[in-house]
């Protein structure tokens, strides 16, 4: 009696709706060869095969099989690495950028990143397609699900990745939560890259871009001053960089810089940091100073015990042509009019402070070149924020100034007075047993 024809086993399964073709017979004979090979340990044999499986799906243009056949060759029971690196690399070097449509491209880095996920050994590829296919979503507008893909991965546990690698990557996701609004979060992404390492040779691209992004975290958080020093530091970045690089060809980056870092130093409130940076920039940026006359005059009178004249109106319209100032390009850029103004009132304040023990209010207001309120009103403020030692008698219109005291000062008064107290309780004492003792004689 004939037997049955032994059946050939079938490596992969098909859709109610697939038939078996000469190319996928083809591709089950590859898969059985592969299996041994695999049972063998043979790494290259089963590497060769694996890639001809992958050629033979591209070659017939089914890149549905082409997908499914990754990953069912990476997902196999004891799958050596240099075969799932080589079909990999293969996908990413050869296959992706052929793809024909915006649709095939997007769905092979899909698979390209299942097919990566989890494999210590394939983190730079599977970082590589992550940033890729959430530049695809970025295009279409879907930031929402681009930043939440990009936002799984911590890029700076790979350890395979190279520093600008690892910076490049936290670069983007820095620009996809600013897009999103998402501040808090660009805080927490913003520490993950070290200062120190931005100061490497070759880095000079990512520093400028990783202070333009914190700029916009520093302008939105109200935090003028540092918002000051990142654009000292990205002037600084331009001004010594190797032209070859080109990071600003025409040289106006570099200029809008210097002249915002200046702008931003004015309108920070007052404080002795704020003073360093002013005299730092006097001494160090003459040159550019020189070239921006507008801006120096009002940033050296901040550095003189000179009364400013003011005139808001006039003020403003000479400073409403730099990007601090225009809504179009700032954040806050009213409150930041705003701030420059009161500023230069606080200034003129503290003048007449220099020169003055008491005063009386319209006759401050009047120097200051603002209304008796607004006058008022600028003292209050510094006087809360511990930037003037000041008292106001209101019933009179009479400001008196004082003198801020060190702690050692106050020790020493106390210390006198104390003394001096002690001295009288002393020489009361002795006179009173004077009086007693001649009492007593008599």
């Amino acid at each position: 009696m004939a037997q049955k024809p032994q059946e050939k086993q079938r490596m992969f399964d098909l859709g109610p709706e697939e038939m078996w073709t000469p190319f996928l017979e083809e591709v089950n004979d590859l898969m059985i060869e592969e299996k041994q090979a695999r049972h063998e340990n043979d790494g290259i044999k089963t590497s060769e095969i694996c890639v001809r499986i992958l050629r033979l799906a591209y070659d017939q243009r089914d890149f549905v099989k082409l997908r499914e056949f990754l990953i069912i060759l990476t997902k196999r029971r004891g799958q050596a690495k240099k075969p799932i690196v080589d079909m990999v690399q293969l996908l990413i070097n050869e296959f992706l950028p052929l793809m024909p449509t915006r649709e095939e491209k997007y769905n092979l880095l899909q698979t390209i990143r299942e097919a990566t996920d989890g494999k210590m050994f394939l983190e730079r590829e599977y970082a590589n397609s992550t940033k890729w296919l959430c530049e695809m979503l970025e295009e279409d507008g879907k930031i929402d699900e681009a930043t939440k893909i990009i936002q799984e991965i911590q890029i700076e546990t790979y350890g395979s990745l190279q520093t600008v690698e690892k910076v490049d990557f936290i670069l983007y996701q820095m620009k996809l939560v600013l897009i999103r609004r998402d501040f808090v979060r660009c805080q927490i992404l913003s520490r993950k890259i070290s200062r120190k390492h931005l100061n490497e040779a070759g880095l000079e691209k990512q520093k400028i871009q990783y202070f333009l992004f914190m700029v916009r975290y520093y302008v939105h958080e109200k935090m003028i001053l540092d918002t000051a020093k990142a654009f000292q530091t990205i002037y600084d970045t331009y001004n010594k960089s190797n032209p070859d690089l080109a990071l600003d060809t025409t040289g106006q980056l570099k200029t809008t810089a210097f002249q915002n870092f200046i702008i931003y130093l004015m309108v920070a409130p007052y404080t002795n940091e704020k003073v360093d940076l002013l005299n730092i920039a006097e001494s160090l940026y003459t040159r550019e100073l020189d070239q921006n006359e507008l801006i120096a005059k009002f940033m050296r009178k901040f550095l003189t015990y000179e009364l400013m004249p003011f005139n808001d109106q006039e003020i403003e319209q000479q400073f409403s042509q730099f990007e601090p100032f225009r809504a179009d390009l700032t954040e806050h850029s009213h409150n930041h009019s705003q701030d420059f103004l009161r500023q230069l009132i606080q200034h003129n304040i503290r003048v007449v402070q220099k020169y003055y023990q008491r005063i009386r209010l319209p006759r401050l207001a009047q120097l200051v070149g603002v209304s008796v309120d607004l006058a008022e009103k600028e003292i209050g403020d510094m006087v809360v924020n511990k930037r003037l030692v000041a008292k106001i008698n209101r019933m009179q219109g009479i400001v008196s100034f004082q003198k801020n005291k060190f702690t050692n000062d106050v020790l020493n008064d106390w210390n006198y007075d104390i003394r001096h107290m002690l001295d009288k309780i002393e020489n009361t004492c002795h006179l009173i047993n004077r009086e007693k003792v001649v009492h007593n004689v008599v």
